[in-house]
């Protein structure tokens, strides 16, 4: 499951976000069964148990569900109505959420199924919402449209309403989306109406004083076992606290105070409540009504300037659903005095003060360790997972009983450090025990660098430990364990630095001190023992090629007709595991570099232990084999400091090969935009033979040795300073315009054959002038995917200037991204000044793609015959821009 998200303070927070949830009214649709299953009939609670936390306490849930990325706030309301065409219909229901979370993929299959939507759908919607309470609603559809401006439903059946969009009058017929959601809210019909609940917050604080204040038993216990200091040290914290942000570790501290001070006395809240006659609040049972309520009357007796608790942020406290932001300063300081204080985590801890951890595991789990660069926790660990922060540190300890009888014994001790970078939940299987024994460690920590004693060049890293035999194993488990600091030698420091011995206990564990603070004198002396032995190993897989597939999640948002963005997404997948290098070709404005920069972003969020993030550029005709592999410049830190020396500095290309600061191994891809522009000779040079799978040497030097370009089967797994390792799964992702330009250069065969070419076409649009219902409707089907909302005369008039664009001459077409920008433009202005906008918007947009087309005159003849364009505007235009007449 993902992490969901409450709403803030309602004194202190931005005002409620509420989307229109229009549903079509026939029975068929899948959405309205689904609306009447979930939001008018209700699920009952046993039928969700064990998939998610539920937040409410009813038996009866009334849920809603989508596919947002994103959770909603909680607080925030769902506007459903029944929608009657592009232009009919009523708001029926007003729902405020009360919780919403982003479930994993998984989890949302099994919610989806559970639920009952799965049975109209073969869809999963992974963000769900739990609504409390549902109301009526008074509002009258054709008013409110006309108060916004709206001129018929957004594409969409989620989509938040803009109160202050241009030409709205919202904010004079009501002075706040607060008075605005009072207005509309009808009879309440989930739950029921209750004399034992309150309808709002503000009448809950009301009742609860005026009993406290009545009653006759003592009532100041609270007051008195708090204090005010304490009162202001939790209004301190909650400042601009909203459940859905990180806080920093002492306000995380302060609330996990609040929290166990709640717990431990919940039983006399309950107790009280039941006394005084305390009811609840949406939710909320009375004991928590009564706490929640009790605080905020406290607070309002002291003079604070922090924030104030609310039900959502108590909620969230409660449920600790908020995050916690890595300290980079802290109080403690090392005090252990170094004999090398050089290494590069001896110099992390001293200036970031991070938690050092250390892992003990079978020497065979570290070689997988080593091959995706992690370390893992089963989820019976899932909280110390949790509690690991970027920048912390991991002692690694390999102990000499192997996890299977099949494998030799191995010396006890210390086999490196590391320290660690993100973190994420896995599905499939990488360690030996996941796949024969059945165990499973779906939560991952990587390494973001990484530091081992063995002797790694003899470890093959391309093969799982599956497919390695017994006596490869322990042949590898050897080398890793070569030059270890053995475990009694390792408790021997320990015990001089501290009083304490390495801790062994358990396989995940803190250096701490015996008053509880974090202890670096133990983990220091240990890598300082450690550090003529430690080498630094790359964080990704150089010898592991690509073997693994891109699923659709990097094009959502994104509108391909049909299976089209499917496919493309399948012949990159195709060309990635054959070896080649990849080249998005199409008209301009077809998404493809978008389509990269997705992909891209995908691998590496997908496949740490293969790829180091990427990098995008712009290829432009002035690139030489300076700017992509590298050349000489002046180096002022080295020598004299007077910029006489020069030292060799890589390229665009070299530069994704290894970490500039570190000199660590690195494997970003390369996202080449408008490849074409570049003289690819003089640009690419040396590079042909790197592409094409060969070492290459430069003409270069540094430290006395000449600059190489190496590829895993002629270089080691560690290259020296003066070597670049091409990881087998490195690759180029280009894109290129297939409009000519008289500035672009072309591209030889010997070039062209290192790549995959994979079309990215305009979509088809119909060329026959009478079929304006399926060019109307492709129009809309983009504005739906864009978040637009146009009328028929726009979407007629867009689609028809977009057809004879790219129908005037063959193989000249335009992508949507161009119609994106026309759309954007014309949507910001009044309806009836349509022709004189859409036509300033084709001069914007559409012109700067015909500089260099040879028919460009053929093509703006054929867009001025559009009835909805001004022609003596667009003549006058093209003349000054394309050169071109359209009268001629």
């Amino acid at each position: 499951m993902g992490a969901g998200r409450s709403g803030a303070d309602e004194t202190d927070a931005d005002p409620p976000t509420v989307y229109q949830v229009p549903i079509k009214t026939a029975n068929d649709e899948p959405i309205r069964t689904n609306f009447e299953r979930t939001v008018v009939d209700g699920v009952r609670r046993d039928r969700l148990a064990g998939l998610c936390d539920i937040p409410l306490e009813h038996e009866t849930l009334r849920v809603w569900g989508n596919r947002e990325s994103e959770p909603a706030e909680a607080g925030d309301y769902l506007l459903f109505a029944d929608r009657d065409g592009r232009h009919g219909g009523e708001y029926t229901l007003l729902a405020r959420i009360d919780h919403a979370t982003i479930l994993d993929a998984e989890t949302a299959a099994e919610f989806t199924d559970a639920i009952g939507w799965g049975e109209v759908t073969d869809a999963s919607y992974p963000h769900v919402m739990f609504l409390d309470p549902i109301y009526e609603t008074t509002l009258d559809r054709a008013t409110f449209w006309e108060t916004l401006g709206f001129r018929g439903w957004p594409n969409d059946t989620f989509s938040a309403i803009n109160f202050g969009r241009n030409g709205s009058t919202f904010f004079t017929a009501y002075d706040s989306i607060a008075e605005f959601i009072e207005q509309i809210r009808g009879n309440r019909i989930y739950p029921p109406e209750s004399v034992g609940e309150y309808e709002t917050f503000d009448a809950a604080i009301t009742d609860v004083r005026t009993r406290l204040e009545e009653s006759a038993s003592d009532t100041t216990w609270l007051k008195t076992r708090l204090g005010e200091v304490l009162i202001s040290e939790w209004s301190a914290a909650l400042t601009g606290f909203k459940p859905s942000d990180s806080v920093s570790a002492s306000t995380a501290a302060t609330f996990d105070q609040l929290r166990r001070i709640y717990e431990s006395i919940e039983p006399e809240l309950e107790e009280t409540a039941d006394e005084l006659g305390v009811r609840s609040l949406h939710s909320f049972a009375p004991a928590k009504t009564l706490f929640c309520c009790w605080i905020r009357i406290l607070q309002n007796e002291i003079d604070h300037d922090g924030g104030v608790l609310s039900q959502p942020r108590l909620n969230s406290i409660l449920r600790d659903t908020y995050t916690v932001e890595t300290e980079t300063e802290t109080e403690t300081e090392p005090e252990f005095e170094l004999t090398d204080s050089s290494h590069p985590v001896l110099s992390h801890i001293r200036s970031t003060s991070p938690e050092v951890y250390a892992f003990t595991a079978p020497c065979d789990y570290w070689l997988t360790s080593l091959e995706y660069s992690a370390v893992s926790f089963d989820a019976d660990h899932r909280s110390r997972w949790a509690d690991l922060s970027e920048g912390d540190v991991a002692i690694l300890h390999a102990r000499a009983e192997p996890s299977s009888e099949a494998f030799d014994r191995q010396p006890n001790g210390i086999i490196g450090v590391g320290i660690l970078g993100e973190w994420f939940e896995k599905d499939e299987p990488w360690w030996r025990d996941e796949h024969e024994a059945g165990e499973s460690y779906p939560l991952v920590a990587t390494f973001d660098r990484l530091f081992l004693t063995g002797s790694v060049d003899d470890i093959d890293t391309s093969r799982s430990i599956t497919e390695k035999t017994p006596s490869i194993i322990d042949r590898e488990s050897a080398a890793l364990t070569a030059n270890l600091l053995p475990i009694d030698r390792a408790n021997s420091l320990c015990a001089a630095v501290a009083d304490t011995e390495f801790p062994v206990q358990s396989q995940y564990a803190t250096f701490r001190t015996d008053d509880g603070e974090i202890d670096y004198e133990r983990p220091m002396a240990l890598v300082d023992a450690l550090a003529d032995e430690l080498s630094e190993v790359p964080t990704v897989n150089v010898h592991k090629p690509y073997r693994g597939s891109i699923r659709s999640d990097p094009l959502e948002g994104l509108y391909f007709p049909d299976d089209q963005g499917e496919r493309i997404l399948e012949q990159i997948t195709t060309a990635l595991t054959s070896g080649k290098h990849i080249l998005l070709t199409g008209p301009p404005g077809t998404g493809k570099t978008e389509i990269a920069r997705r992909v891209c972003s995908s691998l590496a969020e997908t496949y740490p232990s293969l790829y180091s993030g990427f990098e995008m550029t712009t290829a432009t005709a002035d690139w030489s084999t300076f700017d992509t592999v590298g050349g000489y410049m002046p180096n002022e830190s080295e020598g004299s400091g007077d910029g006489d020396d020069l030292a060799f500095t890589p390229g665009i290309v070299l530069n994704r090969l290894k970490n500039n600061r570190t000199g660590a191994q690195s494997n970003e891809l390369l996202i080449i935009d408008e490849l074409n522009r570049a003289d690819i000779d003089k640009a690419f040079g040396q590079l042909f033979t790197v592409l094409s799978g060969q070492s290459v040497q430069l003409p270069y030097t540094k430290n006395g040795r000449e600059i190489e370009v190496t590829t895993t089967d002629d270089g080691a797994a560690r290259p020296a300073a003066h070597q670049y390792l091409v990881p087998n799964s490195w690759r180029i992702f280009a894109t290129m315009n297939t409009y000519d330009k008289t500035s672009l250069y072309e591209m030889s065969y010997a070039f062209m054959r290192r790549f995959a070419f994979i079309r990215v076409p305009a979509p088809e649009l119909p060329e026959d002038r009478t079929d304006e219902e399926r060019l109307e409707q492709l129009v809309y089907d983009y504005a739906n995917a864009w978040d637009l909302e146009i009328d028929r005369p726009e979407a007629m008039a867009i689609g028809r200037v977009w057809r004879e664009t790219n129908h005037a001459v063959e193989e000249r077409s335009i992508g949507p991204a161009i119609i994106e920008d026309v759309l954007r433009y014309v949507n910001q202005h009044p309806e009836d000044e349509l022709e004189y906008h859409l036509t300033q918007a084709v001069i914007s947009y559409v012109f700067p793609q015909l500089e260099g087309v040879p028919k460009r005159r053929k093509i703006v003849q054929e867009i001025a015959a559009v009835r909805e364009i001004d022609a003596s505007l667009l003549e006058r235009a093209a003349r000054e821009m394309l050169q071109v007449a359209v009268n001629e």
